[in-house]
């Protein structure tokens, strides 16, 4: 039994999402006082269990959750902040040309003739370590080996943003995610040190062209406006003459450079501050801003808890960071064991981006796809990593979600289940003119996605699952008979990360006794007769993770 998902979303079905996802907290209880919730102590069960692994981690099974409900509160979030970086990087890179990263003559002529011809300049063999390298990282996050680091990496990503369209060398960009990933829950201030002299960054924001009496502005702006300040906290004037600053930070090869020559040594005044300042004395001045700790302290608590914060809480925070010296990881124990976080209005309201929704069905369907599955189905549905789509990074939230992306969610799930076949994805409205060589041409072109999805699927990838067992498992040990209801809630529970709610699931629930019903299998029997019960199952979960409750976590 096969079906693509465009036969079980309608625009109601979609419309559920506004009602199912953040808008229940405006008709349900009013935002709760983070103070009082303070003082009324910490909550601790299955549910506040589950937000935890949702929002830390890439979520799990009904086993991970009663694992951390075991361990308490404060051992839960201990199990997340792992001593450094417990898996080794992939050894991805190679050898560079020759010897200090430099290229030959041959080479750079090449790199610039195509760079002229709006060429990106990615050949191939890069293009394949950047690939092995999405691999490794996706089957990290798959199998949770260190999951908060993951999820501070792809923030980071999202926020000292790169594309390797614009940097055009993947070596530079897996380089910049290693740095990201080795400092993502460390102090922020060797992250925005760092990143200010990372190859990458130097070449996508141009400072690597930053130099005396023709000053780039790029690095300086985005420095202050997206990556420290925020807007309305800076002026025009403070952004030319920290550019000014900023003059010689550049790159030889693969690495960093500081051209003295290019450097410009004149008095600045920055930040009502003045002096003879270079890059890291603005960056100094910068972290002393109040400014400073207010943004990044709002953009975490946004990006964790789904809704924006009050100013109070924000100060809060922001205050907490300043006091501790920027350190992130320190915010976050604390805000893992805030009340605050487990309220209401946060749990089960925030809409999952499309790898964390993608590597969470993974996780709770016990599937292990291959790394570019997962990352070429996130780039159908809008995100794909190490391919931002500007400086600002993703919109979080119901940016991810409309009419189309809710179609190809289900979509994607369904590939990952082994129940949709690529190809009729990749047929569209706008390839059907008329001439079946010109469309040939136009679907060929289409390289969003699904033309890997494809030569995946060709090459015989299958999802290794086995539904029936795993519910016969669980439900019906020594032979019980379980029923269309507690067999849909049971599958509910597994793969939604918010609670069931059998309004809700009423529609997996007539599907799947019309399924039952269709093969000719008696009410209660179903998980007795397992290959008969596997594609009928399979379809059951591709419809629970199509729901608007499923973008949920």
């Amino acid at each position: 039994m096969h079906f693509t998902a465009r036969t079980l979303l309608t625009p109601l079905t979609v419309g559920l999402l506004c009602v199912a996802g953040p808008a229940r907290a405006a008709t349900g209880p009013v935002a709760a006082d983070p103070v009082a919730l303070a003082e009324a102590g910490p909550r601790w069960d299955a549910r506040a269990a589950e937000h935890l692994l949702n929002r830390a981690g890439f979520g799990g099974s009904q086993a991970d959750v009663d694992k951390l409900v075991k361990l308490g509160l404060a051992g839960a979030v201990d199990s997340f902040f792992h001593a450094s970086a417990a898996v080794p990087m992939p050894d991805v890179l190679g050898e560079a040309t020759l010897h200090g990263g430099l290229d030959t003559p041959e080479e750079r002529l090449q790199m610039v003739t195509e760079r002229r011809e709006g060429n990106t300049g990615l050949q191939p063999e890069l293009i394949v370590s950047l690939n092995r390298y999405c691999d490794w990282w996706v089957e990290r996050m798959v199998k949770s080996e260190d999951p908060l680091r993951d999820r501070m990496t792809i923030f980071w990503h999202g926020h000292f943003v790169s594309s390797v369209k614009d940097v055009g060398n993947a070596h530079d960009m897996i380089r910049q995610n290693q740095f990201l990933r080795a400092n993502a829950l460390g102090r922020f201030e060797p992250l925005v040190r760092g990143i200010g002299r990372d190859p990458a960054m130097l070449r996508y924001l141009n400072n690597d062209t930053n130099v005396k009496g023709h000053p780039n502005e790029n690095w300086a702006r985005e420095l202050m406006e997206l990556f420290s300040l925020g807007d309305g906290n800076y002026t025009e004037s403070d952004i030319k003459e920290a550019a000014r600053a900023f003059t010689g930070w550049s790159r030889d090869g693969f690495d960093f450079e500081y051209k003295r020559l290019d450097h410009d040594f004149g008095d600045k005044r920055v930040l009502s501050v003045n002096g003879n300042f270079d890059g890291d004395a603005i960056i100094d001045i910068i972290l002393t801003q109040p400014a400073c700790g207010h943004f990044m302290a709002q953009k975490l608590l946004a990006y964790f808890e789904g809704v924006q914060p009050t100013e109070a809480r924000t100060e809060d925070y922001a205050e907490f960071l300043r006091k501790n010296q920027y350190d992130i990881g320190k915010l976050l124990r604390r805000l893992f064991q805030d009340p605050a976080f487990y309220r209401d209005e946060v749990v089960g309201t925030r809409v999952a981006a499309p790898v964390e929704y993608l590597v969470g069905a993974a996780r709770r369907l016990h599937i292990d796809p291959p790394g570019q599955m997962v990352l070429n189905a996130g780039d159908v549905l809008g995100q794909r990593l190490f391919w931002p789509p500007s400086v600002k990074g993703w919109e979080e939230g119901l940016a991810w979600i409309t009419t189309s992306s809710m179609m190809q969610r289900s979509n994607m799930v369904g590939v990952l289940l082994g129940l949709v076949d690529v190809r009729a994805l990749m047929h569209d409205e706008e390839f059907s003119t008329g001439d079946p060589m010109a469309a040939k041409a136009k679907t060929a072109s289409r390289t969003n996605g699904f033309n890997h999805l494809y030569h995946i699927q060709q090459m015989g990838w299958t999802p290794s699952v086995a539904l029936a067992e795993r519910a016969r498992s669980a439900l019906a040990a020594g032979g019980k008979q379980v029923g269309d209801e507690a067999l849909t809630r049971w599958f509910a529970d597994e793969l939604l990360a918010i609670p069931y709610q059998p309004e809700t699931t009423r529609e997996p629930y007539e599907w799947l006794k019309a399924q039952r019903t269709q093969a000719g299998i008696a009410e209660g029997e179903l998980l007795q007769q397992p290959a008969a019960a596997e594609p009928i199952l399979r379809g059951l979960a591709h419809l629970i993770l199509s729901l608007p409750e499923a973008q949920l976590n």
